[in-house]
């Protein structure tokens, strides 16, 4: 299962204009992939728009009760303090495909 996190800061709390932001904002990029692994998780990868203060964390994880430990770490908590972070399980597209194509054929019958 795919799980999509959504971060976004302030123009306020940006990690470019607060040293300690910097610090754990550092700390995650560099640490997150490997914190994920040692939770069974893989990191598919982290995007970041620097100017609109917003950036994009695309995981696969075994159940969300995996997912729910894993952000448990420090590391996930520190920057839980300046950024509001939106989670939400996705599918890909050949899993959506496929969901669209059960759900057209149960409402066939």
């Amino acid at each position: 299962m795919y799980v999509i996190q959504i971060l976004k800061h302030s123009p306020e709390s940006c990690p470019l204009g607060r040293p300690e932001n910097l610090e754990d904002m550092k700390k995650w990029l560099e640490n997150i992939g490997t914190i994920a692994e040692k939770h069974g998780i893989k990191l598919a990868g982290v995007w970041t728009d620097r100017w609109g203060h917003t950036s994009w964390a695309v995981y696969e994880t075994p159940n969300m009760d995996t997912f729910a430990k894993f952000e448990l770490e420090p590391a996930n908590l520190n920057i839980v303090t300046f950024n509001h972070i939106e989670t939400r399980r996705v599918t890909s597209a050949k899993e959506t495909l496929a969901f669209f194509k059960r759900h057209q054929q149960e409402n066939t019958k």
